[in-house]
């Protein structure tokens, strides 16, 4: 009995160390990440973002080699795509978007510094009145 009992109770440390060291060091747990992006992205927020990353390459390509010849922006019409919530549908969104569509026109006929900065300006004004969260980063857009 006297050696069935010392067993279990090795087998009970044993286990017991087993499982403490099982799941990595007690003292630092492995940290978790949020995703990127944890909800749901809206047909608006996916443009935004793609538009933001074509901005970031201009500004790159600008400071590489101080042309615009053959620079481009891709043409959306914002009025068509759904937002995150009815809260950016303020007055006057369609007519920004509108705006927003002239001034991508205006750069890819005559892609400068100009154009460019009025399509930067043109996300500012609109951000201003409907979602102010990204002004920040619009602004590290702009041109020096």
């Amino acid at each position: 009995m006297i050696a069935s009992a010392r067993t279990s109770g090795w087998a009970i440390v044993a286990l017991s160390l087993g499982l403490a060291f099982c799941g990595g060091e007690p003292n630092h747990p492995q940290a978790k990440l949020a995703p990127p992006q944890p909800n749901h992205s809206s047909e608006l927020a996916i443009a935004m973002r793609a538009m933001d990353d074509e901005l970031v390459s201009l500004l790159a390509r600008h400071a590489e080699e101080y042309a615009w010849d053959g620079a481009a922006l891709t043409p959306m019409d914002l009025a068509q795509l759904m937002p995150t919530d009815s809260s950016m549908l303020v007055e006057g969104y369609t007519a920004f978007a509108m705006a927003f569509g002239k001034h991508i026109e205006a750069f890819n006929a005559a892609p400068g510094p100009d154009t460019y900065s009025d399509v930067v300006s043109g996300c500012l004004s609109c951000h201003m009145q409907a979602c102010p969260g990204p002004i920040e980063r619009i602004n590290k857009r702009r041109l020096d």
